[in-house]
Parts: structure tokens; sequence; C-alpha cells
């Protein structure tokens, strides 16, 4: 009898330890959580971020939610609050797939939900690391950006592009509201490259038009590109431009300077001054700023100016410096040299920073944004010595020195407190202070430059290393 009587305690205080177990949570019953997937399938890429989203609910309160690819070591738990309890979670995570992994791999994402109540869901999304992210690229032939479309000479443009794309093409649309222009061109078989050439005719007016050029790709998650393309259509050139690189240089890559801006101009008559820094340099002039066409002004065989893509360049026979005048209308030009009276800015690289101007030597660093070690301090510029320019041995006006490029550049070249200090505005323009206000804002792709700063020319050449 005592046995029994034991015997049926001890069942009675298992039953509570396994009851008080059971409800540990404190929580009533609930009706399973929900969750709703962003998508079923993800795609990703070695050394690629991706994203995991869904939506969370439960009718009383969330617990955790737990992120698993056991072949990729990702196990992450969130845990949330319970005061107050959470009914709902949008799930935004993160996650970069090792480098290590190959692009025809596939796993599964396991997401794991518990509920305050203790009830628990799972949701698989497949991952496929064979993902294209890359919108197709557009290679316009013409026109260039900045394009000068001579209306004196022809209301016709030429539009000259290629798509390249490695998932397929879907369709390419141009446009142009101003000119009317809508066209889609819907492709078949989703091919890898695709060009278009077409001659649209533009109205006898002068005005400036922007051209869109879109296309969408094939991928199972659509990638787009676009680009747009700034056009004048004049009946005069509102600028000309020196151009002393070899044809078929790309005239995009350097940062500021090249080509060379004109320094006057008088209806037509556009003048320049330029430093030559070996002898024979050859030259063109430029009726658009980044490509040799459609307007290149240099030499025929007669040894004539002509507006000619085949010209051969103009020679300048010495080193030093020229003014230079041409029109492009009459296809006249003269060229002078000359020797600069301007002030020269000697020894800067053996400047000094004192509080008595008296006790100061000049020196001539840099200020500005998208600089690698630059601000918009003088003290800055002063103490950042990889900033300071230095005097060319073969050229008094110049200095020069190599700038690392971030991205956006601004700047203005400068000594303490401002004393010398040029402003770099459009154009390439560099402007002694007090000159032109507004630091112009140029891009550049980041990288090492070389810096040349003219002060006879008042022009700042950067250009890719």
């Amino acid at each position: 009898m005592k046995k029994n009587v034991f015997l049926f305690f001890l069942a009675l205080f298992g039953f509570l330890v396994t009851g008080c177990q059971n409800n540990e949570s404190g929580f009533p019953s609930s009706d399973n959580p929900t969750v709703v997937v962003s998508t079923k399938e993800i795609y990703g890429a070695p050394s690629r971020k991706f994203e995991i989203k869904a939506a969370l609910a439960d009718d009383l309160g969330l617990k955790s939610v737990e992120i698993q690819i056991p072949e990729l070591s990702l196990d992450k738990v969130i845990s949330f609050k319970t005061d107050p309890l959470l009914k709902t979670y949008d799930l935004s995570y993160f996650f970069e797939v090792p480098a290590n992994r190959g692009t025809s791999e596939s796993f599964k994402i396991k997401l794991v939900i518990t509920d305050v109540s203790g009830n628990v869901v799972n949701e698989e999304i497949n991952l496929r690391l064979d993902g294209e992210f890359a919108p197709p690229s557009i290679t316009m032939i013409t026109p260039k950006e900045g394009a000068v479309i001579l209306l004196s000479t022809s209301n016709e443009m030429p539009v000259n592009f290629v798509v390249n794309d490695d998932s397929g093409i879907d369709y390419i649309q141009v446009k142009c509201e101003a000119l009317g222009i809508d066209e889609m061109i819907q492709l078949t078989d989703s091919p890898q490259s695709y060009t278009f050439n077409k001659t649209y005719t533009l109205p006898v007016t002068a005005a400036d038009y922007v051209l869109t050029i879109t296309a969408k790709d094939k991928f199972a998650i659509p990638n787009t590109g676009s680009l747009n393309v700034n056009i004048v259509a004049t009946n005069e050139y509102p600028a000309i431009y020196l151009c002393d690189q070899p044809k078929g240089t790309n005239l995009t890559t350097d940062a500021v300077g090249v080509p060379m801006y004109f320094h006057e101009k008088d209806g037509q008559d556009f003048e320049f001054k330029y430093y030559a820094d070996k002898d024979n340099k050859e030259v063109y002039f430029l009726g658009q700023e980044s490509d040799f066409a459609p307007h290149c002004f240099g030499l025929n065989a007669a040894g004539e100016l002509v507006d000619d893509v085949t010209s051969t360049a103009i020679i300048l026979p010495t080193k030093g410096y020229y003014k230079i005048k041409v029109n492009p209308n009459t296809l006249k030009y003269t060229v002078e040299k000359y020797t600069p009276t301007s002030k020269v800015w000697a020894d800067v690289a053996n400047g000094l920073w004192h509080d008595d101007a008296a006790q100061r030597k000049p020196f001539v660093s840099v200020c500005g944004g998208g600089i690698d070690g630059a601000n918009w301090d003088t003290w800055n510029a002063w103490v950042v010595t990889k900033l300071h320019l230095a005097n060319n041995a073969s050229n008094p006006y110049q200095l020069v020195g190599e700038y690392t490029l971030t991205g956006t550049l601004e700047a203005t070249f400068t000594g303490q407190w401002w004393d010398p200090s040029w402003r770099l505005i459009k154009n390439g323009i560099a402007t002694m202070s007090p000159g032109e206000n507004g630091n112009a804002k140029y891009p550049a792709a980041p990288g090492v430059y070389k810096v040349v700063l003219d002060t006879e020319l008042e022009r700042v050449f950067i250009t890719k290393k």
C-alpha cells in the first residue's frame, strides 16, 4: 500500500514537471505563423550579395526566424522581443556568396519561423549561383555625347550604336521627346549583340536635344541599361577645341582639359593659347569635345584647313607657347609663337606656411573633393604633402603633380589661405583668384592621374596615368 501511494505521487510529480516544461513560454496556444517569400528562386553569384525577403506574421506573436544554408555555413537566428509581442515582421537579410563557390552550384535556403506558442513553420527558397546582373552595354558610335550637328551643312542626324548582353537582348528603345522619336525594337531569338543604324531629320532651327537609348535583356530577372546623349543642333559652333592627341584616342578617359577649350571667341573666330611641349607638335581642332567625329579640322594634301576626319595634323614646328586663331566657317587659321610675360611661380616645392606673410614662402597644393587626401581646408592642403605641386623643370609656367581621384572632382589649387589660388571652373579653365566663382564638377573614373596647372594658359590638364 505504501509502495502504491509512493508510485502515485511520483507519477503526479512527473506529470506536473512535464506540464510546466510544455508551457514554459507562458503563452496560450495559437495558430501557426505564416510566411510569404518575395520569390521562390534567388539568383546569386560568387562574391556577390543577395537578399532574402519574406513577410512573417503570427496571430499571437513571433518568437524567431532562423536562416540556414548549411553548405555555405549560414545559420543566422533573429530573435524578437516579446514585450510587446511582434505580430508582423518584414525579413530583409543580405548574404554574400563565398568567392570559392562555382556558378553552376545551387542550394536550398531554409527559413524556420517559430511563434511564442512554440509553433514552427519551415519554408525553402532555391538559390542559384548562375545569376547575370550586368545591364546591357550600349556603345555609341554616333552621335557621341555633346555632339555638334551643324545645320548649315546638314540637318540629318545619323544614330548608330551597338548593344551587347550575355543573356540576350529583349528590346531596344530610341527616344527623343523634342523630336517626336519613340522607336521600340522588339528582338526575336534574344541576340547577344545588336547594331542600330538609322538617320533622323532635324528641324532647321537651332536647339539642344537629349537622345535616350534604353535596352533590356532576357535574363530571368531582367536588367535594363540606359544612356542619355546630349546633342547640339546649331548654325554656328558654340565652341572649338584644340586636340593634341593622336586620332583614335578615347577623349573621355581623362578628367579635365583634353581636348582644350578655346580662350577667346568673336563670332566664329576662335583664339587659343597653347604650349607645345616638343618640336613638331601635332594638333587638330574639333567641333565637339568627346570625339574626333563628326567635325575634325586639319589639313588636306594642299595644306589647306578642311573639316574632314581623314585630314592630317597641323604641325607646330618648335617647342614653346603659341597663339592660334581658327575660323571653322571660313576654314582659315593663323599660328604665332610668343613669349609669356605673366608671373612665374617659382620654387613652390620649397614653400613655407607662416602666419607672418613676410616669412611665408608660396606653395601650391589643392583643396576640393574627389581627390584622395583633400578637403576644403588650406591647412590640410599644406600638411598632406602628396597633394603639393612642383615646378616643371622644362617650363616655368607649369606646376605638376599626381593625384589619386576617387570620384566626381572639384578643385581649387591653392597656397596658404587661398594665396595664391586658381579655381577650376568649367571646361578646364583655372582662373586665378579673385576670378570667376563656382567650382565645376568633373566626373572621373577612380585612379591615378597626372596633373598639370599651366598658369600662363590658365588651364588645368588632369590626365589618366
